[in-house]
């Protein structure tokens, strides 16, 4: 049993990995960076396609 849990982490970390990528992909396009950091670690994949969706924000005058 304990020969498999360093293999259980290991969708964990990729998750983790998705939603840091969502947070850079988010605050390229304008967007707040520390709220993106905790939809990206809490959606992951989801944080990661709503990303890539969202247009880019105008800057303000």
């Amino acid at each position: 049993m304990a020969d498999t849990l360093p293999l259980a982490y290991i969708p964990l970390f990729l998750h983790c990995v998705i939603g840091l990528v969502a947070a850079q992909v988010a605050h390229r396009k304008g967007y707040d960076l520390g709220l993106w950091l905790v939809w990206g670690m809490v959606g992951g994949t989801v944080a990661l396609l709503d990303a890539w969706r969202r247009p880019r924000q105008l800057p303000l005058p």
